[in-house]
C-alpha cells in the first residue's frame, strides 16, 4: 500500500520515500488519519487494507488513549463510529444546517460563516453549488445543529469538512457521542510518532496550514541528542543534555500536541514595526521548504537563519545578526514611508525637498530610483 500519498508535506513524503521507510501498523494508520486532503472514503479503504494485509499489534494505555489490545479491532471500531456519525449527519430530523467557507485569500486563517440556515443537507448543498461556490473557496464546513421540542438551540452538533468537489475529508461532533465513543473518536490524538524529516536548523520553511508565512527552523521535538549536536547545538546546553529523557517521555506519554517544532517568525506590533520572535508550533508533519524569494520584512529571516545554521564557518556572529535585523527593519520602514509620501504629496512638493529627480525624463527616475 502507498502510505506516502497520505503524508501532508511533500518534502517529508519524498524524504521517507527515498529512505524506503518501513511503517509500522500504528504509524501507517496514523498518517492516514492525519491527511488533510485524502477523502474519508479513501481513508476507510486504506485502513481496511491495513487490516487485510498487515499484522495485528497492540498499544499500551497512554494518558490520552485507552489501551488497544488489537489495533485491527480499533480500526474496525473507529471506522464504524465514523460511518455512524456520517449517517446521523445526513439523516432528516429536527435540525438546521449552516455553511462555512475556508478561502485561499492571502492571510486568511479562519472560517467564514455564510450566515444562512437550511432545513436539510440537500437544500444546503444545492444552494451552495448554485450560488456560493467561488474559485477562492478551498474547503467547506457544513454543520448540523439539533433543536429540542421547545425550539431552543441545543449544544449538539455534527459537521463535515469537504473539498470543493464536496468529498468528505473529516467529521466532527459536539455532545453527540457517549463516553466510550469519545474514547474511540480521540484515540489517534493520543498517539505520538518520531518520523524522520529532511530539515535542519536554520532552514527557511513554511507550515502548510499557513503557507504565506515563512519561518526559520530552530529545532523539532523528535530530535534526539545526536541530531541536536549535528545541528550544532552546544553539548553543554541543558536542552541537549535532556534530549533523550524528553524523547523517552514522549514515547510513553506524548500525544499529537507534542509533535511540534520551535521556529523564528516575524510579528508586527501596533505601530506596524516588525520583530523577530520565537515560538513552539504544531505540527512538524506539516513543514515544507519555503520556495519563494524572501521580500520586504521577510528578508530578516535570512539573517536569522545565517545566525543559527549548522555550518559554524558560515554562521554569522550574534552581534552582526542583531544589527543586520535592525537594519532590514529600518530599511523597510523607510521604503514604506517613502511610498506613502509619494502617494499623498505632489511631485513638485517632493522635488522642492530634493526627494525626487527634478528631471522627470531622467531614466533613473523612470526606473524607480529615488534620492532622499
Amino acid at each position: 500500500m502507498n502510505i506516502f500519498r497520505f503524508i501532508n508535506s511533500k518534502d517529508i513524503r519524498e524524504y521517507l520515500r527515498e529512505l524506503q521507510h518501513q511503517f509500522t501498523v500504528p504509524e501507517a494508520a496514523f498518517l492516514i488519519y492525519m491527511s488533510r486532503t485524502v477523502p474519508l472514503k479513501e481513508k476507510f479503504d486504506a485502513w481496511q487494507e491495513i487490516i487485510n494485509t498487515m499484522p495485528d499489534c497492540s498499544l499500551e494505555e497512554r494518558p490520552n488513549m485507552k489501551a488497544l489490545p488489537s489495533f485491527h479491532q480499533f480500526l474496525k471500531d473507529y471506522m464504524a463510529l465514523q460511518k455512524k456519525m456520517l449517517a446521523g449527519f445526513y439523516q432528516q430530523e429536527k435540525a438546521v444546517y449552516t455553511i462555512e467557507f475556508y478561502e485561499k485569500e492571502l492571510g486568511k486563517k479562519d472560517w467564514v460563516d455564510l450566515g444562512l440556515y437550511f432545513p436539510d443537507y440537500q437544500t444546503a448543498v444545492s444552494n451552495l453549488t448554485e450560488n456560493w461556490l467561488e474559485d477562492d473557496v478551498e474547503k467547506i464546513r457544513i454543520t448540523k445543529h439539533y433543536f429540542a421540542d421547545g425550539a431552543a438551540k441545543q449544544e449538539k452538533e455534527l459537521w463535515i469538512e469537504t473539498d470543493r468537489q464536496l468529498n468528505v475529508l473529516s467529521l466532527g461532533e459536539k455532545d453527540c457521542l457517549s463516553d466510550s465513543e469519545i474514547d474511540t473518536a480521540i484515540t489517534f490524538e493520543g498517539m505520538w510518532f518520531p518520523f524522520p524529516t529532511p530539515f535542519h536548523r536554520g532552514d527557511i520553511l513554511v507550515n502548510q496550514r499557513n503557507p504565506e508565512s515563512p519561518i526559520v527552523l530552530q529545532d523539532i521535538s523528535v530530535w534526539g541528542q545526536e541530531e541536536l549536536l549535528r545541528n550544532r547545538f552546544s553539548e553543554d546546553d541543558p536542552f541537549v543534555k535532556n534530549a533523550e529523557k524528553r524523547l523517552e517521555r514522549c514515547q510513553r506519554y506524548g500525544d499529537t500536541s507534542d509533535m511540534n517544532y520551535c521556529a523564528y517568525y516575524l510579528s508586527a506590533d501596533r505601530t506596524g514595526e516588525y520583530h523577530l520572535c520565537s515560538e513552539v508550533f504544531w505540527s512538524y508533519l506539516d513543514l515544507e521548504r519555503y520556495e519563494k524569494p524572501l521580500e520586504g520584512e521577510a528578508k530578516i529571516l535570512s539573517v536569522a537563519a545565517g545566525g543559527i545554521q549548522p555550518d559554524r564557518q558560515k554562521r554569522a556572529d550574534i552581534e552582526l545578526v542583531c544589527n543586520a535585523v535592525r537594519l532590514f527593519i529600518q530599511e523597510e520602514q523607510c521604503r514604506k514611508l517613502r511610498k506613502w509620501m509619494e502617494e499623498i504629496y505632489t511631485k513638485e512638493s517632493l522635488e522642492a525637498l530634493g526627494m525626487v529627480k527634478k528631471c522627470m525624463g531622467d531614466k533613473r527616475y523612470e526606473d524607480g530610483e529615488r534620492n532622499i
